[in-house]
């Protein structure tokens, strides 16, 4: 054991020496949280602002609204025409959404259903677009099984529509009054980003601390400690303990001067604890396992970058995943920042504890397991 925790100590010592490890773990999550937080916060000065135009007026394009309107990153208002272009006209509105008549008989035949109208450069358009593309096609299977039971029923698919969805109406309004009479609050602004680039910014200190391990081999570090009467289980577990320990320490710091500074509560201690503990398993093993599969610092850095880089983009750590494709949602299941932040928001939105976040801890543990396995199995120690 006093092996093991020499090996450890040195490599936290050699750690915390670098200034460059200090700004890694502490300043860049910090002003990264601040900046992203402040541009994609609630109350953002610079929020855009779109115009809803409903040509359509049936249960069908009130729905569509509806769920447009529950949006967290862009304000939907309903408009008339006239009202929309005067206010696209004098820059109040950056868009116009306009939901057409037919529309449902128009998405059967998979013809353009609505229309958006931008304002002059405005570099969301893609974004709502999808939105509204997305709000439709979660609706579509009412709308084909309200013109099917419409036509055998002889009535208008209309009436058809309003029975198969009023019962979710009211299941969807009895949990939101649940949810507003609660204590939790919608994940957004600082709080997510201080979840989002917590996970990123330990990711990438976990890879330049494995990124010793590479350095030891090439060294022939390893190659003299052996000589000694220490074993391979040892020494790897010394600088496991040594990553663990300083990722934890990263992440202990970001929470403290996020909940000091920008005043975020991270929710129950003990769950918390777990999750935190879940992901920092994960995390090292991932940094392990790319160190094995690769043969110089370069490499590791190159590749662990972009891995950390684009998981991170897929997992929702810069964004909500809901506002993406939804075949890249399906994908994302596959990546641990999906389900690190699908704990802290049960965490820090929900006011959630253990019970809440069991099947992320449950699959960040098998993360954990997958990434160990590959670590500690194709590890050179030559």
């Amino acid at each position: 054991m006093k092996k093991i925790l020499s090996i450890c100590l040195f490599e936290i010592k050699r750690t915390f020496k670098k200034k460059s490890s200090i700004v890694l773990m502490l300043g860049m999550p910090l002003l990264f949280t601040f900046l992203f937080g402040s541009i994609f916060g609630k109350n953002a000065d610079i929020a855009f602002r779109i115009a809803l135009v409903d040509e359509e007026q049936t249960a069908y394009s009130k729905d569509i609204i509806q769920k447009l309107m529950h949006d967290e990153m862009i304000s939907y208002e309903l408009f008339n025409a006239l009202e929309a272009e005067k206010l696209l006209a004098s820059n109040e509105v950056q868009g116009i959404v306009t939901l057409e008549k037919g529309i449902a008989n128009k998405l059967r035949n998979e013809e353009p259903a609505a229309t958006f109208q931008p304002s002059l450069g405005i570099a969301t358009a893609p974004l709502i677009k999808q939105q509204v593309n997305q709000a439709m096609q979660s609706l579509d299977i009412y709308v084909a099984a309200a013109q099917v039971g419409g036509f055998y029923f002889n009535e208008s698919w209309e009436s058809v529509y309003e029975r198969l969805t009023g019962n979710e109406r009211q299941i969807q309004a009895w949990t939101e009054q649940r949810i507003n009479a609660s204590d939790g609050h919608p994940l957004m602004g600082i709080s997510y980003s201080s979840a989002g680039f917590s996970i990123m910014f330990v990711m990438i200190m976990m890879l330049s601390m494995t990124g010793t391990l590479i350095e030891a081999r090439q060294a022939g570090i390893w190659s003299r400690l052996f000589t000694t009467p220490v074993t391979r289980f040892q020494v790897l577990l010394g600088y496991f303990l040594s990553f663990f320990i300083v990722g934890g320490i990263q992440f202990f710091l970001l929470i403290l001067l996020s909940s000091t500074l920008f005043d975020v509560n991270w929710g129950s201690p003990v769950a918390l604890l777990l999750l935190v503990t879940a992901l920092l398993l994960c995390v090292v093993g991932l940094g392990m396992s790319i160190a094995s599969l690769v043969k110089t610092v370069e490499q590791q850095n190159a590749i662990g970058t972009l891995v950390i880089i684009s998981t991170c983009m897929l997992g929702g750590v810069y964004w909500p995943i809901s506002i993406v494709p939804d075949v890249m949602q399906k994908i994302a299941n596959f990546v641990p920042q999906t389900w690190a932040m699908e704990g802290f928001t049960s965490l820090i939105a929900d006011s959630g504890t253990v019970g809440d976040i069991l099947v992320p801890l449950i699959v960040l543990l098998g993360f954990a397991v997958i990434f160990l396995s590959i670590g500690l199995s194709r590890m050179n120690y030559t």
